[in-house]
């Protein structure tokens, strides 16, 4: 501050010895006669600029700055945070998925093993009925043979009676017609 007073002391008689003796025609800064006053008002209002500067307008500047930096890694951290939750979610997802694909894999394999047994039982309880309609039916037919065999035999007698007892007077019995008929 002691400099700036000193070039102010300087400079101010200076800047008035010049101008009082000078009639310019052109544009007055361009006047040599000026100029210290010129540099002088120039010092001081760039010293003042400058003071205003560097206590009000840069720290200021410099949290605000700061405050972006902060706000700006911390969405970059809420980010890295998401994407992380994210990717944890897909596998999560991914495992279920493949879970889920196993189970329904093996839901489908008993449910087909089941239906399997099922059906062999099925034909078993079926071949087992059918066999004992096969034998029942085989007995009735064998029944039915040895019924319509009888019938045959008996018939054949009769009309051997009949035959017989139209040509001959004493007709034979059963028993010997059918002991010729063996």
């Amino acid at each position: 501050m002691k400099f700036f007073l000193k070039i102010f002391i300087f400079v101010l008689p200076l800047s008035g010895a010049y101008a009082e003796g000078q009639k310019s025609a052109g544009l007055p800064q361009m006047d040599i006669s000026t100029f210290p006053s010129q540099l002088f008002w120039l010092i001081i209002t760039f010293t003042a600029l400058y003071l205003f500067m560097w206590k009000f307008v840069i720290p200021r500047l410099s949290t605000t700055i700061e405050e972006r930096k902060d706000k700006i890694s911390n969405d970059i951290n809420d980010a890295e945070n998401l994407n992380s939750e994210a990717s944890k979610i897909l596998e999560n997802y991914d495992d279920k998925m493949n879970s889920a694909s196993l189970e329904s894999n093996e839901i489908v394999s008993s449910s087909k093993a089941t239906m399997n047994e099922y059906l062999d039982k099925l034909k078993k309880d079926n071949e087992i009925k059918i066999n004992a309609m096969i034998t029942e039916s085989e007995k009735k037919i064998h029944q039915q043979k040895q019924q319509s065999e009888q019938e045959i035999k008996k018939a054949t007698i009769d009309t051997i009676k009949s035959i017989v007892s139209k040509y001959v007077e004493s007709v034979p019995s059963d028993d010997e017609i059918s002991k010729k008929l063996n």
